[in-house]
């Protein structure tokens, strides 16, 4: 089969059909330039993203290291398991402890039965009442004949302390030969939550017997040769540093040890370097050049980069940490290596030996001690950012640096000059076709298309229509219509977005 017949130019002398096809190609770039644009600066977008996790991780890390007091982690042993447990949150004296646990801290308990068994724990006991105090507050609970079973009066106990006291049925029986006792127990522990003044009234006699199973006591320890009493089995306050948990009464006294964990130090240590790294990595990826091939990234010669990039940098060398004089004065000083690209790396073994030598120096270099004070520098100035205290450390210079980076600034005027952002705004298709540039382009390919059909009209009287005049107006219509439509479809896409 033939394809479709072609008048171009057969008496015009144009060749308009490839006039039109140049047209319809030039039409197009700045379409497919918008297209490419937009595309670009989304991609922009996504990598201003991810810059700034890593920003916000690292300002995260640095706020919970600042002041952390255990960062000096602490490795507990003990020479016996079972009879107490004991966690170090650092901050501990390193030492050998020995620790006797004579009681265990208890709750009042309380079973209340019936001396010819009860049975059937449904079953109605007649009008009962069960009174009794706990924590200052006295409780008289009654129940009426029809509603008075054991289950509904565990129910009412529990309602009316609001769970101060637990009420629980129990089988002491057998399943062929049940006995229902109800136990009251209170939630807790120590000699000062005993359940006092406990009496029972029951006329039809079911309920008539009490028991007192446990008594509220307070645990006991011997701690290096001191008693110590607390009303649960948690020590959490006798030795700063150190969480102690009784488990059990020991037959004498065990002996633990609390010494410095240099691993775990050397761990917080490689999450900041991570956390530090992760940002100049990032930095790095976007910022270098060749010949050959050009920018590494979209984001090459970005402002924010380069500024929160060298502002940790100089951060590391800061006046308020550096110190000449001093063995733990300076990152290299403490093991922390700094290579050419601006990275971090931690030198384990260095680490270690600074820790053995003064660990709490070596802790003053990274942790501010005395926590942070300004002197009530107005917010926005330089000064509000600047810790006026006698101690600092290198985790509180780089939380502040990034704060002083990022925050945004107030004015005279009550408004606030934004910080550094590390996001932008995708323009939309529309302000891209507001470039005059754009316009100009629409209004040159608007004006050549009339000028065809112009000459085509000229060339072709309207009383001697022929083919070639039809398609060609029709082309250039279609063309007019193509090269509109594509640009509402652009800017309607725009709104969508």
């Amino acid at each position: 089969m033939s394809g479709p017949i072609q008048f171009g130019g057969l008496a015009s002398g144009l060749d308009t059909g490839a006039i039109i096809d140049a047209l319809v190609q030039a039409e197009s770039v700045p379409i497919n330039l918008l297209k490419q644009q937009k595309a670009d600066a989304q991609n922009q977008i996504s990598l201003l993203g991810t810059f700034q996790g890593y920003v916000d991780a690292l300002k995260t890390k640095m706020a919970s290291f600042a002041g952390d007091l255990g960062f000096l982690a602490n490795s507990v042993e003990v020479s016996q398991e079972g009879f107490f447990q004991v966690d170090a949150n650092g901050g501990a004296q390193n030492g050998s402890y020995t620790l006797e646990v004579n009681s265990v801290a208890s709750s009042d308990r309380f079973a209340l039965s019936s001396s010819a068994k009860i049975t059937d724990p449904a079953a109605d006991l007649g009008d009962v009442s069960v009174a009794f105090d706990y924590d200052g507050q006295s409780y008289d609970v009654a129940l009426t004949a029809g509603s008075a079973s054991l289950n509904d009066l565990a129910a009412a106990i529990e309602d009316q302390t609001d769970g101060a006291i637990q009420a629980k049925v129990i089988n002491t029986g057998t399943s062929g030969s049940p006995n229902y006792q109800l136990v009251i127990e209170g939630t807790d522990t120590g000699e000062d939550f005993a359940v006092q003044n406990l009496t029972i009234t029951n006329p039809s006699g079911v309920l008539d017997t009490q028991s007192h199973l446990t008594t509220a006591s307070n645990a006991e320890i011997v701690l290096n040769g001191l008693t110590i009493q607390r009303s649960t089995n948690a020590f959490h306050d006798v030795v700063d540093g150190l969480e102690i948990d009784v488990q059990a009464e020991t037959s004498g006294p065990v002996t633990f040890d609390v010494g410095l964990d240099e691993d775990a130090v050397v761990s917080k240590l490689q999450d900041f370097v991570k956390a530090y790294n992760d940002v100049v990595n990032f930095v790095n990826g976007q910022s270098e050049f060749s010949e050959d091939s050009g920018p590494s990234g979209a984001l090459f010669g970005d402002s924010s980069l380069r500024t929160v990039k060298n502002g940790l940098a100089s951060t590391l060398f800061s006046s308020q940490l550096v110190d000449a004089t001093s063995a733990f004065g300076s990152l290299g000083l403490v093991g922390i290596k700094l290579a050419a690209d601006g990275t971090l790396s931690v030198d384990e073994t260095k680490v270690k030996e600074k820790l053995a030598l003064d660990a709490d120096a070596f802790r003053d270099f990274f942790v501010d001690l005395d926590g942070f004070d300004n002197g009530g520098a107005a917010e926005g100035t330089g000064e509000y950012y600047v810790d006026t205290t006698s101690d600092t450390g290198l985790f509180a210079l780089l939380q502040k640096k990034l704060e002083a980076l990022i925050d945004d600034k107030p004015l005279p005027s009550g408004a606030k000059a934004p910080g550094i952002r590390c996001e932008r705004r995708s323009p939309s298709v529309s302000a891209l076709l507001g470039r005059p540039e754009h316009h100009r382009q629409c209004m040159f390919t608007s004006n050549m298309l009339r000028r065809l059909i112009c000459r085509l009209r000229a060339t072709y009287p309207r009383h001697n229509p022929s083919l070639e005049l039809a398609r060609h107006l029709s082309l250039a219509a279609a063309l007019l219509d193509q090269c509109f439509e594509a640009w509402g479809t652009a800017a309607l896409s725009s709104q969508r977005d």
